[in-house]
């Protein structure tokens, strides 16, 4: 549920200017008096008793006697009485109340403020202070729904300014689940679900690296689409460090800014700092921008400064700047982007790695056109990248990609042959002797995709379903290439999983193109809900080789002789709302082990 703090509200009308008597009735304008009996003065004081009422425009109050003033305003109920006004509500044993300047006490009440997040609570008592402001001495503040109390507020003095949009308490203690959790002085805070500019909680910690550490966030509402946190933060054994967060967002662009700055670590010697970036804009409707920077000040600088593992075991920090731009001509989609990457490689040096190349730059372009001349499906995918690094051979790469897909459909069956080709190119700086400085590749390929749809009808937790049972047939056929030439600029072997079951190529990156004559078999069946949404679903496959691979890595890499792949299967689905679920393993079935295995739950 939200933890957040509402505002009280009363908006009580003053007595009209006219009062004139009938049988247990009284008008005065605007303002109605019912009760089981009405005595007074008209053009001084009227008081209303047994089940007593009177409303005016949306003030309502109710109670076992109410007296009302007309030459000083004032209004004063006894015996439960209750005050609506609009949607909100008080209630309480005794209320004094100026209808001339909005002022007066309740006694002993309860609440119901019913706004943009309903919130309520009780008293000792509350004052009204003018329109829209209010104290509550002794009182309890919450936005749990009844019988649902989480959290609450408890202050000595509660006050709730309505035209500053801010709440502030003394001796405010903060109940979650009847535990204090946080005690102070003072504490001042946003209405209405609005920020504002103060303290945080803050936060400490201790370690080995830092030893104690305490940090004092300060937040800075800059404006509606600006703000920053500031946090000065000690560390016992390395001195005082600075870190900002700004965030900004406007129409066409947003993003965020992270400083971190040590004027002087006291066991590393020097000073350190840190900075990230992230930002995104539409430049046009069809060109887009994103910038993703980040740089520290050394290689140790995660391990000692940072608390997160995530964190401590980075290696690479990217420095990654993109512009896309899509749009369509002659009935056919294409994409274009222009893009620049370096990485910021930190280095153990129990542990060194070899930094990855920096693109400078790289552009890509893709086009396709869906049933083409009515039967076919086609694309194209070209890319030039210039790869630099600080020791390697380098240079740069241009690619091509053609391809062409015939899908055939029909109730309860597909068949889409595919052809294509992929076509390499290098123009390569600081190469080895003898190693080619221009080599090339060009290697044609074939799949064919099928597969069969079958239904029935059946029972799920009581419920009915649809459930499925889907065959699948993959064909991959890729002519051996000698690429033993070509260096690896961005290409490892990809991850054995279910989805790279039905792709062409095993490797990630352009530099290779794996030779293949395999088949994957698959069946998967789904307990499908009448709106359609997948309840439970089972998957089992297993690829199967024609001939030993002949394409590796590198010219060393131990290359597979196996006639067969490790069986992949999983299970997952929704079984109810709120829940979902999957189960994955890979299994290797000639030594009957578990190669894998993995389950999450939502």
């Amino acid at each position: 549920m939200p933890y957040r703090f509402a505002m009280l509200a009363v908006a009580l009308a003053t007595a009209a200017p006219a009062l004139a008597q009938s049988a247990g009735k009284d008008v005065i304008g605007a303002t109605t008096i019912d009760a089981a009996t009405i005595e007074g003065v008209s053009d001084l004081e009227v008081t209303a008793r047994g089940r007593a009422e009177i409303r005016r425009d949306d003030l309502s109050i109710f109670g076992e006697e109410l007296r009302l003033n007309r030459e000083f305003g004032r209004l004063a109920g006894e015996g439960g009485v209750r005050l609506e006004s609009g949607a909100d509500r008080f209630f309480g044993p005794r209320l004094q109340y100026n209808t001339a300047d909005d002022t007066g006490v309740f006694e002993q009440p309860g609440y119901l403020l019913q706004r943009e997040y309903t919130a309520r609570g009780s008293a000792e008592r509350i004052e009204f202070l003018g329109k829209g402001r209010y104290r509550l001495v002794n009182g309890t503040f919450t936005t749990c729904r009844p019988g649902q109390e989480d959290w609450r507020i408890e202050a000595d003095e509660l006050e709730l300014d309505y035209d500053k949009e801010e709440g502030r308490a003394r001796y405010p203690r903060f109940r979650f689940f009847d535990h204090t959790v946080l005690a102070a002085p003072y504490l001042s805070f946003p209405l209405e679900n609005r920020r504002k500019s103060g303290l945080l909680a803050p936060y400490y910690s201790q370690n080995s690296r830092r030893g104690l550490e305490v940090g004092i966030p300060y937040y800075w509402n800059i404006a509606p689409e600006l703000d920053a946190t500031l946090t000065p933060v000690y560390m016992v054994k390395r001195g005082v460090q600075l870190k900002n967060q700004t965030r900004y967002l406007q129409s066409s662009y947003a993003g965020e800014l992270r400083l971190e700055y040590l004027p002087n670590d006291e066991e590393f010697g020097h000073s350190r700092r840190g900075v990230s970036l992230q930002h995104a804009q539409t430049i046009l409707p069809n060109l887009t921008a994103r910038v993703d920077y980040n740089k520290v000040s050394d290689d140790r600088y995660f391990v000692d400064l940072a608390s997160q593992v995530r964190q401590v075991s980075l290696r690479t920090l990217p420095q990654d700047a993109y512009m896309n731009y899509g749009s369509t001509a002659f009935g056919a989609g294409y994409g274009l982007q222009a893009r620049v990457q370096r990485v910021q490689t930190l280095q153990d040096p129990l542990a060194p790695i070899v930094p990855p190349y920096d693109r400078l730059p790289q552009l890509n372009f893709n086009t396709g056109k869906s049933d083409f001349g009515g039967f076919a499906d086609g694309g194209v995918g070209a890319e030039f990248v210039r790869f630099k690094h600080e020791s390697l051979v380098e240079g740069a790469r241009y690619s091509a990609n053609p391809s062409v897909a015939m899908p055939l459909l029909g109730p309860g069956w597909f068949i889409t042959p595919k052809v294509g080709m992929r076509y390499a190119g290098y123009s390569l700086d600081r190469t080895t002797d003898g190693q080619d400085a221009a080599p090339r590749v060009a290697i044609p390929w074939l799949s064919i995709d099928n597969g069969l749809v079958f239904e029935r009808d059946a029972h799920f937790l009581g419920n009915s379903v649809t459930q499925t049972l889907e065959p699948r047939l993959y064909y991959v056929y890729v002519p051996y290439r000698n690429q033993d030439r070509i260096p690896l600029f961005d290409t490892a072997l990809a991850d054995f999983n279910y989805p790279q079951l039905f792709t062409e190529n095993r490797f990630s990156g352009g530099d290779r193109f794996g030779d293949a004559n395999q088949l994957t078999v698959a069946l998967t069946s789904r307990l499908l809900a009448q709106n359609g949404q997948e309840a439970l679903r089972g998957t089992i496959g297993q690829r199967y080789y024609f001939r030993e691979e002949r394409v590796g890595l590198t010219p060393t890499s131990t290359l597979r002789t196996s006639t067969e792949s490790h069986i992949l299967a999983s299970i997952g689905g929704r079984p109810s709302r709120p829940w979902t679920f999957d189960a994955i393993t890979e299994y290797f079935l000639r030594e009957g082990l578990v190669q894998r295995f993995a389950v999450a739950g939502r």
